[in-house]
């Protein structure tokens, strides 16, 4: 009768066990992150009875979890490419909305400064059109400004944003270290795994993985080994390596992420992939970076050839023209590992804006006073160049000034010439008679004192053009003086012989031949020739007509040009001509790219970010199908096992009857 009395008590206990368990996963199907748990069940050991063995009951062999470690890494994988496309989506589309915003974008605001001009040069004597010019002027350097401002406020908030991501990381790695060494003690002490602590720790490691991107290593002993980017090692059982930020040496403006192992600190900036922090360092070095550099080749180019162009000019005061915008400033950085110092200029020339690009640079020196420049762009060095004397490259003019102590080999500097550019765009000029709308020197033909021509032919030349200011003002009364002759060249050949210009043969005469082609109109100076006038502007005009020989034609200062169009006719024009990128693009076609850019990446993270997520979705799915509560199964398992308790419970009532039988046989 016990033997019965015994198997009823383990059956009973048992299916205790096994509702409870079935409540438990009832209780929690809502749960977020939670595994159900099922009972097992086995036969415990038969006794022998002498003439055979009989069984003893049951008991639980072990309470298990649902889990399915492959299908839990696929979502935290999805999780973490999620998170990193979502990220960049984020801070992409506030870029995205910014340049695509007419009442905040560039591109309105240099149309508006290009018709102001283009009205200047149709009425250079209005007041009122010269004013719309500087108003237009102040408006486009300020909307550079505007967004130059908007870029380094989002550069902020990123670094911002990683400072906390990197604390969130660093306390989930201690709790997810904390819930190691609880399993560690449980394995132990072979006192069982702490089932609901191990789906705590699941879920540490799914937030974890929404920061960045990770890999898990379950331990003998039941503890994971946590590992981010390229393998470092974030959780070792229960020892915890911590993520900081720290400076980037290079470019203090983009700290690192480093990790201390021990007492050891090491970066691994370029080791951390996924999650957020990954969506935020990929998003400051690659979408940041090259919309401010972009950005700032627009300010870059527009502000060094709308400058030169202006310097060709006269203004209504008859002085040469100024600056219209402030020089552009670089922006030069230090390695902060430097053992010595100096100082290092970039400016720009009109001449080869053309060559301008948008990348970064760095310099390391060599020692001996000899430096190499590297594009980060794409890795390009440049030939070994002396700080006395460096070329131009890549557009860029540097300066170098050694200081105290001086240069030491293997010291470097990041050049970011386009980084800070549109940020200095200012424009300078107040007064709107210091527009210089003419051109430095004009055209005529021979006159007598009262004006009337002296010239018997019908021979014309235009208005000059210049592409310096060389050699220019002529001087008070000094005409450069073309004359006609039969034979300007001594050898019999048409054309006109030079005074005031260029004195040594053979560039002291140009040949035109009217009774030719040259009539309908000639170019000088001709391709044979082209430096001919080099000393005197690179002067470039026309004649056409038929001349008689002794006809005069002049080229002279241009005094009282107040009507005079030429020059901001010129710097109008510069809105459509292809000055930036080796001539094949515009200023506005410089911030249309990178308008464009911007669209596209954009729409790439947004359509990324959309496949992730369906991706995630079907991973969760899966997982849920394996280790998530399903009430329909669990409310027939709670009939199932109240069945069988019952059972066991009435088990125990028989054995109690029997037993209550023989006493009551005894007694008689």
């Amino acid at each position: 009768m016990a033997s019965l009395l015994n198997i009823g008590s383990s059956g009973l206990f048992a299916y205790q066990r096994a509702l409870n368990t079935t409540g438990h996963n009832i209780s929690n199907a809502n749960t977020e992150g939670y595994s159900r748990q099922r009972t097992s069940f086995e036969a415990r050991e038969p006794e022998n009875i002498g003439t055979g063995w009989v069984g003893s009951g049951t008991r639980v062999s072990s309470v298990e979890r649902y889990y399915d470690d492959f299908l839990a890494t696929q979502v935290r994988n999805g999780q973490s490419a999620t998170s990193y496309q979502e990220t960049i989506l984020g801070y992409a589309s506030q870029v995205d909305n910014l340049l695509a915003n007419p009442q905040a974008g560039l591109d309105a605001a240099m149309q508006d400064f290009y018709d102001a001009a283009q009205n200047l040069a149709d009425d250079p004597t209005s007041m009122g059109a010269r004013q719309a010019v500087l108003s237009e002027s102040d408006t486009l350097a300020s909307r550079f400004n505007y967004l130059a401002q908007e870029y380094e406020s989002l550069r902020n908030a990123v670094n911002s944003e990683a400072d906390q991501v990197v604390n969130d990381i660093n306390s989930l790695t201690q709790s997810i270290a904390e819930i190691n060494n609880v399993i560690i003690n449980a394995e132990s002490t072979n006192s069982g795994l702490p089932l609901d602590l191990l789906d705590q720790r699941e879920i540490m490691l799914r937030d974890l993985s929404k920061l960045v991107g990770i890999s898990v290593l379950e331990q003998d002993n039941g503890a994971y080994n946590v590992f981010a980017g390229a393998g470092q090692a974030l959780v070792l059982d229960d020892d915890v390596s911590m993520l900081s930020t720290t400076t980037n040496p290079k470019d203090v403006l983009s700290p690192d992420i480093s990790i201390t192992v021990s007492s050891s600190t090491q970066v691994v900036t370029s080791h951390i992939t996924g999650g957020k922090l990954g969506g935020l360092l990929e998003f400051r070095s690659g979408f940041l970076a090259a919309g401010q550099n972009q950005l700032g080749l627009a300010a870059a180019g527009f502000v060094s050839a709308t400058n030169s162009q202006h310097q060709l000019g006269l203004d209504l005061l008859g002085q040469q023209g100024g600056n219209v915008f402030a020089d552009i400033s670089s922006l030069v950085i230090n390695n902060s590992g430097n053992t010595g110092d100096g100082v290092v200029n970039v400016s720009f020339d009109a001449a080869t804006v053309a060559d301008l690009t948008s990348s970064d640079y760095e310099a390391v020196y060599n020692g001996g006073g000899l430096w190499t420049m590297t594009r980060l762009s794409d890795n390009f060095s440049f030939p070994v160049f002396s700080d006395a004397a460096p070329p131009v490259m890549d557009g860029l003019n540097l300066a170098f000034t050694a200081g105290a102590p001086p240069w030491v080999a293997g010291d470097s500097v990041l050049i970011q010439p386009m980084r800070t550019a549109a940020k200095s765009v200012v424009s300078l000029i107040d007064d709107p008679n210091l527009l210089a709308a003419a051109g430095p020197l004009r055209s005529a033909e021979r006159t007598d004192a009262n004006g009337n021509p002296l010239n018997a032919g019908g021979a014309s030349i235009t208005q000059p053009n210049i592409a310096t200011m060389a050699g220019t003002p002529l001087g008070v009364g000094v005409q450069m003086a073309f004359t006609f002759a039969n034979d300007a060249d001594t050898f019999g050949n048409a054309g006109f012989i030079i005074a005031n210009g260029p004195v040594a043969a053979p560039n002291n005469y140009i040949l035109y031949d009217p009774t030719t082609s040259d009539r309908f109109g000639k170019s000088f100076p001709v391709a044979t020739k082209p430096t001919q006038f080099s000393a005197f502007g690179d002067l470039t005009f026309e004649i056409k007509g038929t001349p008689v020989v002794g006809d005069v034609l002049l080229i002279e200062d241009n005094t009282d040009g107040t009507s005079d169009n030429r020059n901001m006719l010129a710097l109008a024009e510069m809105q459509t001509e292809g000055v930036m990128l080796n001539g094949s693009a515009s200023f506005q076609d410089i911030y249309a790219q990178l308008v464009s850019d911007v669209g596209v990446r954009t729409r790439s993270a947004e359509v990324n970010f959309s496949s992730q997520e369906t991706l995630l979705q079907g991973h969760e799915e899966s997982l849920l199908s394996k280790s998530g509560v399903n009430l329909d199964e669990e409310a027939a398992n709670l009939m199932k096992f109240q069945q069988a308790y019952q059972a066991s419970a009435q088990v125990i009532s028989v054995a109690g009857t029997l037993f209550d039988t023989l006493l009551a046989a005894v007694r008689r």
